[in-house]
């Protein structure tokens, strides 16, 4: 699931379904752990990916190619 961090704008874009995801995961988790296994929400689901990517940044961190210059001869 893609989750966007704009730090100039400073929001978290997540996707139009992002809380059917998120209710899909604890439907899973429920079938697996039972009643006493841990719930994710809009909060705690995207500050534990954050936690973990800091962590392991040095495999986490993608850096964007950059764009390529557009041909002026190809419009």
């Amino acid at each position: 699931m893609r989750i966007i961090l704009d730090t100039d704008k400073k929001t978290i874009t997540v996707p139009w379904n992002y809380a059917q995801k998120i209710d899909e995961m604890n439907r899973i988790v429920t079938e697996a752990g039972g009643d006493n296994a841990k719930k994710w929400d809009f909060k705690n689901y995207i500050e534990s990916i954050w936690a973990y990517c800091i962590k392991n940044s040095d495999t986490c961190l993608k850096v964007a190619d950059k764009p390529a210059k557009k041909d002026p001869k190809n419009k």
